[in-house]
């Protein structure tokens, strides 16, 4: 039973980095069609949060929980989740998208030491194996160079990767006594409120977009948020922190591929070794579930 739910909690990380993998295409789709970044987050969000909502009625799952749990979810979507998604997008001002990429993924390094410390999980020698490998694929898979790079940049990126940590801990905490849909649906109301408001504050809220800009972010809402969302914290229930976002580095290999067939781009051979690379880890920690706690 444990090795098949083990297998399931990975299955559904790899769907959820299948998700956060389109992210990219999307938004470059969405640029090119005249949206901004606060319009596509603000959209993305409600939209999602609507279609959730929607879900979690038709499933009969109330939306009312204590007040203690309603305040650290909207403060996971709104301050974790948001604060990640504008510390990232900061970085990509400063710094080229590879190393920006290499910044935030440090962050199965930061979970592993945060649960660890926390008392969440042990730091097991398969684990650090499966990590440093991980790392290095990725490494290879998005070319990564330091050369001249901002330091401001590299502050930013190193900042969106402990938020993100941060709130991935905090999420596997809340998730043992709540429904990952209904944390899911509570993580897009809130940044729908926060980036909403931003855009209408600073006057960046764009309505009036072409259909191809629509169309891209409805399946920024779709895919990298609702599935991507909802799978991870689904399979994070049952692998872990450490596991699922080591698991998670799989992710930018899925976005090298779907540029190749979406966007024209070339891999190069180091590509191909990194995404092995990254395989080889993920298969590491299948081959020693035990490896969970």
């Amino acid at each position: 039973m444990h090795l098949a739910t083990n297998l399931l909690g990975t299955l559904q990380i790899i769907l959820s980095a299948a998700g956060f993998a389109t992210l990219a295409i999307f938004i470059k789709f969405a640029y090119a069609a005249g949206a901004n970044l606060v319009t596509i987050l603000a959209i993305r969000f409600i939209i999602a949060a609507f279609i959730l909502v929607l879900i979690l009625h038709y499933r009969g799952l109330s939306l009312r929980l204590n007040r203690k749990m309603t305040l650290a979810l909207l403060a996971m979507g709104g301050l974790g989740y948001g604060s990640m998604s504008a510390l990232f997008a900061g970085t990509l001002h400063y710094l080229p998208a590879s190393l920006s990429a290499m910044l935030l993924y440090s962050y199965p390094a930061i979970v592993s030491l945060l649960s660890f410390f926390t008392g969440d999980e042990r730091f097991t020698r398969i684990k650090g194996i499966a990590l440093l490998i991980c790392l290095i694929g990725l490494v290879l898979t998005l070319g990564v160079s330091f050369q001249s790079a901002a330091p401001i940049g590299v502050l930013l990126g190193l900042g969106s990767a402990i938020a993100y940590s941060i709130y991935i801990v905090i999420g596997n905490r809340l998730l043992k006594n709540t429904d990952a849909l209904l944390v899911t649906g509570y993580i897009c109301i809130s940044a729908a409120i926060v980036f909403t408001l931003t855009g209408l504050g600073t006057g960046t809220l764009q309505l009036h977009l072409p259909y191809s800009a629509w169309f891209c972010i409805l399946g920024i809402a779709v895919f990298p948020t609702i599935v991507g969302i909802l799978f991870f914290f689904a399979g994070l229930k049952k692998v872990g922190p450490t596991n699922a976002s080591i698991i998670s580095t799989l992710e930018p290999v899925i976005t090298v591929l779907l540029s190749i067939l979406l966007l024209g781009e070339k891999v190069t051979q180091v590509q191909v070794g990194g995404g092995i690379m990254i395989l080889c880890g993920i298969i590491l920690l299948q081959l020693y579930p035990g490896a969970k706690r």
